[in-house]
């Protein structure tokens, strides 16, 4: 007999090769910050050679109940997410994904993505969200390319520098061209929470780069716009345990905004703002929202 559906996996990705300290940071607040609503517990080990390697992990995870998914260190973080899908979406209404650096910041976290997450019309919700996108302004795009061409001019002949630039600046532009412009909007792939059976249907490319990774968060065939191809909204969740639409992100004082003191959870992105001076988080704020005032400091630099 088959066990009945269950509405929750938390799925939190470890990587060998980032260290046990994020992990210690995650289940640190995972511990502090009780989920609000029932779930299991998911850990991929991702890249672990054997029991040696994970002994001090599962040492850690004692005090919890959890079950395990050990993949190889291939592709990303994606890769890895819809590995674990594919295992459990007849188990599972629901994922909950947080990367290897994710760290929670508030109770009941788990509650407030799936009150909005089961709300009609509402595809994918999520703790940081971003308008940026890899594209520059069509007047910057020449001077990218310019860029790009003298950087890669090397050592040789003239033909072999030459035919070696064009190469290296049609690569790039096609991969630019792979983006909507600013404003790009795009769930950030952190920490978010969406359906087994949505996200059996996504389309996913074999992942070979750090490039084919930024294609899928915030690409024009990415996450955020298969599902919103499908007439789902997409929405960001604070501590305040509201939603904020796709247009009123900036608004949301979570991800580089402010203090991001509504920021459900956090990771190694966020942390690099609110540990930056005045001009890093203006340089970041700039990059992921432009220039509206709504998004400035709340000393309102």
């Amino acid at each position: 007999m088959n066990e009945p559906m269950r509405e929750i996996c938390v799925v939190h990705l470890v990587r060998f090769h980032n260290g046990i300290e994020p992990f210690r940071r995650f289940l640190e607040s995972y511990r502090e910050n009780p989920s609000g609503i029932e779930h299991d517990l998911l850990i991929i080990f991702k890249g672990f050679s054997g029991p040696e390697d994970l002994q001090e992990y599962t040492t850690l995870l004692g005090p919890f109940k959890y079950f395990a998914l050990e993949v190889p260190d291939d592709g990303f973080d994606i890769t890895a997410y819809l590995t674990s899908v594919r295992h459990y979406s007849d188990r599972y209404r629901y994922f909950c994904f947080l990367n290897s650096y994710s760290v929670i910041q508030d109770r009941d976290w788990l509650e407030k993505l799936h009150r909005q997450i089961v709300r009609p019309g509402v595809g994918m919700v999520g703790a940081t969200g971003s308008w940026q996108s890899h594209r520059p302004a069509w007047w910057l795009l020449p001077l990218t390319i310019a860029g790009i061409f003298f950087r890669t001019w090397k050592e040789g002949g003239v033909l072999k520098r030459t035919v070696g630039a064009l190469v290296a600046c049609l690569q790039e532009g096609l991969f630019l061209l792979d983006f909507c412009p600013f404003p790009n909007h795009h769930l950030r792939t952190n920490a978010f929470l969406v359906s087994g059976d949505l996200m059996m249907g996504i389309e996913c490319p074999l992942m070979r780069s750090k490039r084919d990774a930024y294609r899928f968060e915030s690409g024009k065939n990415g996450l955020t716009m298969q599902i919103n191809r499908k007439g789902k909204r997409i929405l960001v969740v604070g501590k305040d345990g509201m939603a904020y639409e796709q247009n009123a992100w900036h608004e949301s004082r979570t991800f580089w905004q402010a203090e991001q003191e509504n920021l459900l959870v956090a990771d190694n992105q966020t942390r690099d703002y609110a540990e930056g001076g005045f001009s890093r988080r203006r340089y970041l704020r700039q990059t992921a929202w432009g220039t509206d005032k709504s998004s400035c400091d709340s000393d309102g630099r």
